[in-house]
């Protein structure tokens, strides 16, 4: 890690979970190799869509992958799952001819 720009003095301050959690991550290969992982995983999702049956629900990047959502997202900043609904929602509304956002909450 010094040789990515970091100090030693850096390095030593690091506690030993933090330390851990990164050569976790190196090991993985979530740091450095991101840019692989971002190239394939399209691909990869792509392939498993067109071998589905054609009953079976489209599988997404996440259940292909999911230990990469260790590393990129954060709980705390994910909105909970009935605002990501309603954001949706209004997302996919908002694109029909002749929306009105007053229809909803009282115009606000």
């Amino acid at each position: 890690m010094v040789f990515n720009g970091h100090t030693e003095q850096y390095i030593n301050s690091l506690d030993e979970e933090t330390f851990t959690e990164i050569q976790v991550m190196y090991a993985d290969g979530m740091l450095g190799n991101k840019g692989i992982f971002d190239a394939l995983a399209p691909i990869t999702t792509a392939v498993f869509n067109y071998m589905r049956g054609a009953n079976q629900s489209a599988y997404k990047q996440e259940q292909i992958f999911p230990w990469v959502n260790e590393y990129s997202i954060n709980p705390d900043f994910e909105p909970k799952p009935e605002e990501a609904v309603n954001t949706s929602l209004l997302v996919y509304l908002s694109q029909a001819q002749g929306f009105k956002k007053e229809y909803f909450k009282n115009g606000s």
